[in-house]
This record gives structure tokens, C-alpha cells and sequence, in this order.
């Protein structure tokens, strides 16, 4: 029978080598704990609905270099031209201009609101200036109204009608047709299935869209296309050289396509992820080492008392299982001290980075995969501690 007892007055008589043993373990457990949780959490906004394909539309993010071609009416001429030279590329099936891309941390936005309840005020909505191809490029269905197809100038007396996603109409004009109603950006013209804009956003899929000229692209524009199934990868090797063709004024910082955007969107979570996944598994490794020298020390050191129990009738199973049992019990202790640390460190963590809190289901499931490395690593010396012969460790009484 095993004697908990004298497993404790054992781990004891060790208390450096113990002490060292529980701070390895329950620092292990607790990046473990919270590597899996920013692993689980970048896999599920990876995972989560865009109404986008992700594959075959790209990005192109572009400015001008000639100072003239940045305003209007010259940088318009220069759309024209642009456009219908990525038309004219075979696999291309639907391009258009636009001030940003979707699928962004953050970028053009401001506030959506019914203009006869200004009350109903809708924050940090996501601004763009597109030409009447966007929703081709995006494959949105319209599901009120009718988009503009002319391109509209900011004059300053007429008002520039708008074209809102399903969930922003919901919200600005709950219970009823959006269609018509004046919002402080223009009237509603059309109503659209839902994508995914920015990231920063009030909610995500709330977005604004204009049919108009963009006046000033100091900063950049997009020009945004649809590509044939297949196409994507060879369209983005060529799409610099036919834009610079149109116009070689022009500076290309990217072209990406939207799953790009995604990842790109995401990167900080999935980078610390990785980060925290190679300490957890370093850590792992360490920590399985560390119990083999420490069960391996122990049974070297233990091998006149095992001798002695086995001439005393202690069977090999029984030995082997108390060598492990000692180990599960500093396991459990390191575990039990990692909970609290791992609960610290999220804490730590969510003052810098967006990151949920921690379920306790995490890391108990971190304690199981803990125990079967430290068991595994154990399991070999602890198996020699079964072979000492009593007669060899009498010897010396």
C-alpha cells in the first residue's frame, strides 16, 4: 500500500530540487494554458463569416507620385485608365477603385445616424468611396433598392446617395425599410448583405458605402478586382506591371488578396500565439527532462530502500507505482500553483492584447497533457527502480 505520507517527508527531504521542480511546472501550465487560448482565439476570428472570397479577390494598395495626379480631375482620368487596363487582363472579372480595403484593423470611418432620430447614432462605421463594380467585385447581393451605377461628384448642394449593409439598416432604422430614409451621409439607396469591414469598428459588419469620386489620395487609394477561380496567383504577379503600363507615376505598396488581409488583420494575436506555443513546448521539454534527472536521481538514491521492500515482498508493480505516484503528487502541486499563475498572466496579458478570460476548462485540460509528459518521463527510471535486486541492496547492512 502506498504511504502518501512518506511520499511528502520524501519530496521534503528534497525541498530545493522540489521547489525548483513546482516553479518549472507551474510556469509551464500556465503558458500552456494561455498559448492555447490565443492559439484557440486567432483560430476562431480566422474562422469566423466574412461574406467575402477570401481567395480570388485582391487588393491593390497604390498612390500616386506626381503631386497633379493626386487631385481631381487628373487622378480621375488616371482611375479611367487604370481600370480599364485591369479589365482587359484575362481572368479579371470584376475591378473597381476604392479609398480602403476590407477586412482592415482600422482606416476611413465615422458615424451612421437616421437624421429625423439623431439619437440613433451609430459610431466608427466604415467610410467608402467606390465606383458602382465594388459589389461585383464582392459578390453582394442587394437586397432593397437599387445601386447608383453613376459615379457622383462632391459638389456641395446635391447629397450623395448611400448604400448601407444589412446589419447597419437593422440598426439605424429598426422595423423598417431603410430604403429612402435620410442618414446624415445621404440618402439610402440600397441595402446589402453583409461583410466584414474593419476591425476597430462599433460591430463588424456595419458598413457605408458611396457611389462617388475620390477628390485627394494623398495617402493611397485601393483598386480592388475579382479574379477567375485558379487565377488569383498569376494575376498578382502581373497586376504592378499592367497598372504602371496605364501610368508609370504611380508607387505600389501591395497587393494582397483578402485571406492575406485576414491574416494580416490578425497578425499580432497569431504572432504571440507562436511565440507563447514554442515557450509552452520549450518549457514542456525542459519540465519533462527535469522530472526524469529528478526520478532518476531518486531511484539511484532509493535503491537500498527499494531493496528492502522487495525482500520484503513488495512487488515490481508496486515499487513502479509508487515511483510514479511521487511524481503525480509534485505534479499536482506545480499544477495547482500554475492555475493561479496562468490566471495572472492573463490578467498581464489582456492589459496589452485583446484576449478572453481564461476558462477553467483550459487549463485543467493543460494539467492532463502535464501528467502524461511527466508520467512518459518518468516512466523509464522509475521502471529501473523495479529491478534492484534485495540481495544487491543488502549488501552493505
Amino acid at each position: 500500500m502506498i504511504s502518501l505520507h512518506l511520499i511528502f517527508k520524501s519530496m521534503l527531504r528534497r525541498k530545493v530540487v522540489t521547489s525548483l521542480l513546482l516553479v518549472q511546472l507551474a510556469l509551464t501550465l500556465a503558458l500552456l494554458s494561455n498559448s492555447s487560448l490565443l492559439a484557440l482565439q486567432t483560430w476562431n476570428q480566422l474562422s469566423q463569416p466574412t461574406g467575402l472570397d477570401l481567395d480570388n479577390i485582391l487588393y491593390v494598395s497604390l498612390k500616386p507620385t506626381s503631386k497633379n495626379l493626386q487631385e481631381y480631375p487628373a487622378f480621375a482620368d488616371l482611375l479611367e485608365r487604370q481600370l480599364a487596363a485591369v479589365r482587359q487582363m484575362p481572368g479579371v472579372a470584376a475591378v473597381s477603385f476604392t479609398n480602403q480595403s476590407p477586412l482592415m484593423e482600422g482606416g476611413s470611418n465615422g458615424n451612421v445616424n437616421d437624421e429625423n432620430n439623431r439619437e440613433n447614432n451609430t459610431q466608427s462605421v466604415p467610410q467608402y468611396t467606390v465606383s458602382p463594380d465594388f459589389l461585383k467585385v464582392l459578390q453582394l447581393d442587394v437586397l432593397e433598392g437599387e445601386i447608383p451605377q453613376t459615379i457622383q461628384a462632391w459638389d456641395g448642394e446635391s447629397t450623395v446617395p448611400v448604400v448601407l449593409t444589412k446589419s447597419l439598416a437593422e440598426r439605424v432604422f429598426p422595423g423598417k425599410s431603410a430604403i429612402g430614409q435620410l442618414t446624415n451621409g445621404g440618402p439610402v439607396a440600397a441595402v446589402i448583405e453583409d461583410f466584414y469591414g474593419q476591425r476597430s469598428a462599433e460591430r463588424v459588419m456595419y458598413n457605408r458605402i458611396q457611389i462617388a469620386q475620390i477628390y485627394g489620395v494623398a495617402w493611397g487609394y485601393g483598386i480592388i478586382l475579382r479574379v477567375e477561380p485558379g487565377q488569383a496567383k498569376h494575376i498578382r504577379s502581373q497586376i504592378p506591371d499592367v497598372l504602371k503600363t496605364a501610368d508609370a507615376n504611380i508607387e505600389i505598396f501591395s497587393v494582397r488578396t483578402m485571406d492575406d488581409q485576414l491574416h494580416r488583420m490578425f497578425r499580432n494575436e497569431f504572432g504571440l500565439a507562436t511565440l507563447l506555443a514554442v515557450l509552452s513546448g520549450l518549457m514542456l521539454l525542459v519540465s519533462m527532462i527535469s522530472s526524469y534527472s529528478n526520478a532518476h536521481f531518486n531511484a539511484l538514491k532509493r535503491q537500498q530502500e527499494i531493496g528492502i521492500k522487495r525482500a520484503l515482498g513488495a512487488s515490481k508493480q508496486g515499487i513502479l507505482l509508487e515511483m510514479l505516484t511521487e511524481n503525480w503528487c509534485t505534479t499536482v502541486a506545480g499544477a495547482g500553483i500554475g492555475i493561479v499563475a496562468a490566471w495572472l498572466l492573463n490578467q498581464a496579458l489582456a492589459l496589452v492584447i485583446s484576449i478572453p478570460a481564461l476558462p477553467i476548462w483550459l487549463p485543467l485540460a493543460a494539467v492532463l497533457m502535464l501528467m502524461l509528459c511527466v508520467t512518459l518521463a518518468t516512466w523509464y527510471p522509475a521502471r529501473i527502480a523495479t529491478q534492484v535486486s534485495p540481495a544487491t541492496a543488502t549488501k552493505t547492512l
